[in-house]
């Protein structure tokens, strides 16, 4: 069969897949939400006391605080310098990969990878810049 052949069964699946993960997905939350909305219909029908709703405001902890300006800003700042270090790692193996791959198997043309490993490096470099200056903001005046 020609499709079986054709070079663009393999996008067009992947397309497909993705598709079908996305709507799936939205059947199921559909499905969630309507169960606990059917949930609290009843228990209100019985009269049976509601908990409170989960808030979005809830940490990783499940407890109810929420986090001050400057808390925020502070963990914001380490995600950027997490960021930046993972990128400027990333970039660096990358380049040195790269050029141990040239020194073994003499070819100029492995190079390109050392290329490559210029974009998370600069992207890193930017993030760690962005951070220094987030964090001279955070920090308190003293004058």
């Amino acid at each position: 069969m020609y499709w079986s052949s054709s070079p663009f069964i393999i996008p067009v699946a992947a397309f497909a897949m993705v598709l079908g993960i996305v709507i799936v997905a939205n059947i199921s939350n559909y499905h969630t939400r309507r169960l606990k909305s059917e949930e609290r219909m009843a228990a209100i029908a019985k009269g049976i006391p509601l908990p409170p709703e989960p808030s979005s405001e809830l940490t990783a902890l499940g407890q109810m605080e929420r986090l001050s300006a400057s808390e925020e800003a502070t963990r914001k700042a380490r995600g950027l310098r997490t960021g930046g270090v993972v990128l400027v790692a990333v970039g660096v193996g990358m380049a040195l990969f790269s050029f141990c791959l040239t020194w073994i198997v003499q070819e100029r043309d492995v190079l390109s990878v050392a290329a490559a490993g210029l974009i998370p490096l600069a992207i890193g470099v930017g993030l760690l810049v962005d951070y220094a200056l987030r964090n001279r903001t955070l920090q308190p005046k003293d004058r």
